[in-house]
């Protein structure tokens, strides 16, 4: 058994100093997972590690029990496991696909929280991102990828401790969400568009080179679904949107046969995003858009090209990946020895804190913008890049807390962001303050 004792600083008046009595089963080592095959119910995810590298994780495991099984393309069930979600650290399964282009559906359903998953490459990179489908807190992404190894990386939104079952199928298997039926009204409404759909040409000719002017668009009433097709005469990095003032849009994008490549909800605050940072193949697309309450509004659906270092300049400013080390993007340094509290002046983009740490660390942030009418939420990442905690609301408020999380020797950045103004546009400044406690090892 470990003890962490606090260091220098006082909780708040609410919250009684502590020790933490840590043992190696909690914090050190993730909790072993068994293989279960019995009675046709999901097994649990596989023990042996597909490759302490892959998808960018340190720790990954196989989706199915056999090697036969890991590829999707050609096992004859779907891949299903049950896991465990221990706190704010993903769980990553891995999978293989071997066909030229396989259509996949990546699922998460729990009956005790709120899930997110992520679809990965081998290398890491994010291919489609989803927290909850239309009608529920369950988890939803439907997309077509080549050959390869790619791995299913599932969270608990909020921290929480929480049992899931992930699938991966392809779209003639049974889907372990059976959610259509019961979301009139949502975006679910958005059919596969076929060459038979009715569609609105986005634009004349090859779009690609109208987007080299810059962004196209066009708007529909929220209570319609609209489909929109365009070309592209070669390979090109870019990014739809549906957006709205007053409704929340859904976004699917279709190829010329039908097939979904990608859908998203909620990327930007309430408004839909598709990424295509590594180019969207040439071809013939079709974007389907609406509204998830179908009531009257107006949505806008945009298509831009997409500028790398713009992309990631902005996925900093929300909040959505760890600012580089190299001070090309603003970080204001903490020292932990010497501040335990601070202010955050939000203008509505992430504030980004850096600290470093010398030894094993037990670590409490806490952030406190309610009274404001802030709605913070903190995301901590090491300085390989790696997530190692988050949360929006703690405690039933709209304030957040990260940890207690225990943090090894190196660089740490802790992004600050108000979750009403999720967009990352700047704004009125809004103060966020925070408490940051540490617990060191007691000898």
């Amino acid at each position: 058994m470990i003890v962490y004792r606090p260091i220098g600083c006082h909780s708040p008046p609410t919250r009684p100093k502590m020790e933490f009595i840590v043992t190696p089963h909690r914090l050190f080592l993730p909790v072993a997972l068994t293989i279960v095959a019995s009675h046709g119910l999901p097994a649990l995810a596989q023990e042996a590690p597909a490759d302490p590298g892959a998808c960018g994780a340190a720790q990954v495991q196989w989706l199915a029990q056999d090697e036969a099984g890991q590829d999707v393309s050609a096992a004859q069930a779907a891949l299903s496991a049950q896991v465990q979600v221990t706190g704010s650290r993903d769980t990553v399964l891995a999978f293989r696909a071997t066909a030229e282009r396989q259509s996949l559906r990546v699922e998460a359903r729990t009956e005790n929280g709120d899930p997110a998953i992520s679809l990965l490459t081998g290398d890491g990179d994010v291919i489609a991102e989803n927290d909850d489908t239309p009608v529920s807190l369950n988890s939803r992404v439907e997309t077509a990828v080549g050959p390869g190894i790619y791995c299913v990386a599932v969270r608990s939104v909020g921290g929480g401790d929480m049992a899931a079952t992930v699938q991966v199928s392809r779209p003639e298997q049974p889907a372990l969400l059976n959610e259509e039926s019961e979301s009139a009204g949502s975006g679910n409404q958005i059919a596969a568009c076929t060459p038979d759909t009715a569609a609105t040409a986005l634009g004349e000719g090859a779009m690609d080179e109208r987007l080299a002017q810059g962004p196209v668009s066009t708007t529909q009433d929220g209570t319609q679904v609209g489909y929109y097709r365009f070309s592209l005469s070669q390979p090109m990095p870019v990014t739809l949107r549906a957006s709205s003032p007053t409704l929340d849009p859904y976004l699917k994008l279709f190829d010329a046969q039908g097939v979904l490549v990608g859908e998203n909800d909620d990327a930007d605050g309430l408004n839909a995003r598709l990424d295509f940072v590594s180019t969207l193949a040439a071809g013939d697309y079709c974007i389907g858009a609406a509204s998830l309450s179908g009531e009257a509004g107006e949505l806008t659906i945009t298509a831009e090209k997409l500028d790398p270092e713009t992309f990631l300049r902005n996925a900093y400013r929300k909040g959505e990946l760890n600012p580089p080390a190299d001070g090309s993007y603003p970080v204001q340094s903490v020292d932990l020895t010497r501040q335990k509290q601070t202010v955050v002046l939000h203008d509505g983009t992430a504030q980004w804190l850096g600290f470093d740490l010398d030894q094993p660390t037990v670590v409490i942030v806490s952030a406190y913008g309610s009274l404001v009418g802030a709605d913070p939420r903190l995301v901590l990442f090491a300085a390989s890049g790696a997530l190692e905690a988050e949360n929006d609301d703690v405690d039933g408020s709209t304030n957040a807390r990260v940890g207690p999380v225990l943090l090894q020797p190196g660089r740490y950045h802790l992004g600050v962001v108000d979750v009403s103004r999720a967009d990352g546009a700047a704004g009125p400044i809004r103060p966020i303050g925070l408490m940051i406690e540490r617990f060191l090892r007691a000898e």
